[in-house]
């Protein structure tokens, strides 16, 4: 997200309405990750990137409920009264609102915090609503930039333009599907596609909350390991990738696609993006001479 954008909107929604605390929030797999923060004194100790268990945020009845929700007295309702924020920095009122995307899925939300009973009402709603359809047109735009439209990965573009502010130590797999062209040309493109979603779904689930999964282009992804550069954790991982990417028994159609894996570390191998994809390039090329579905990592004597 352009934290600009968010920073702007905040402000923005500061001047219209009086509150204490403000915040936007993007929720993903049961954790809720401040965007953006607006703290007006409060002193509530959270920042930018902040994380935490949606169970523990204010936000959890927005996630369940898929409405806004408006508390007058957070110290005695049954349910913010039991979590640890509303003591300790002694809230008394919410307002928040859920940002969705065009989809209709949820992507977090817009909220404001105060000290004082009472504080939010339909106004403060409809308020924070419209700036919410206006942030989901913000998130939409973002999508179209830094996301591949097929898979919902990350795109090319993103990795060449992040890779540097993102990741410092780890290790880079770049994969080639064996076998692609083949479904291509049985079943045709549109097919092709559905194996690419497929694959980038996979990806998205193997790669979780510690990594990052990213497609090139074509049938080529890569994923990132921040940290991870021990070689018997990275072969296995590469291993468990393999093993993921080889099995289409349940699959629609009958294919027989598997995958040739390159690996190279940063920032032994090099720390800008094209040279850890040039050197990765030349270790899957090796698994592919190997007979596919293998993964090799770069050695420079190689």
């Amino acid at each position: 997200m352009d934290y600009k954008v968010a920073n702007d909107l905040l402000a923005l929604v500061n001047s219209l309405i009086d509150g204490k605390f403000f915040f936007i929030s993007k929720i993903r797999n049961n954790m809720f990750t401040l965007v953006k923060v607006l703290d007006n004194g409060m002193n509530l100790q959270l920042n930018d990137g902040d994380t935490l268990s949606t169970s523990d945020s204010y936000c959890q009845q927005i996630v369940n409920m898929k409405e806004s929700w408006v508390i007058d007295e957070a110290q005695t309702h049954p349910f913010t009264s039991k979590l640890a924020l509303t003591k300790e920095y002694n809230i008394q009122s919410y307002v928040g609102v859920p940002v969705f995307y065009k989809d209709g899925g949820l992507y977090g939300t817009i909220c404001a915090l105060d000290t004082e009973k009472s504080k939010f009402t339909d106004k403060e709603v409809d308020i924070l609503t419209r700036f919410s359809n206006l942030y989901t047109s913000v998130v939409e735009l973002e999508k179209r930039v830094k996301y591949d439209k097929l898979t919902t990965l990350h795109n090319r573009d993103f990795l060449y333009d992040n890779f540097e502010k993102l990741f410092h130590k780890g290790s880079l797999l770049l994969l080639d599907l064996d076998g692609f062209k083949e479904v291509n040309d049985q079943y045709g493109h549109e097919v092709g596609d559905l194996v690419l979603r497929e694959v980038g779904e996979r990806i998205r689930n193997f790669v979780g909350l510690d990594g990052a999964g990213f497609r090139l282009g074509g049938d080529e992804f890569v994923t990132i390991f921040p940290d991870v550069t021990e070689k018997n954790v990275i072969e296995d991982k590469a291993t468990s990738l393999l093993k993921i990417l080889a099995d289409w028994e349940d699959f629609h159609y009958e294919i027989g696609i598997s995958a040739s894996i390159g690996i190279s570390l940063f920032p032994i191998d090099g720390s800008s993006i094209s040279q850890l994809l040039k050197k990765a390039d030349i270790a899957m090329y090796q698994a592919k001479q190997m007979g596919k579905n293998a993964f090799r990592m770069y050695r420079a004597s190689a």
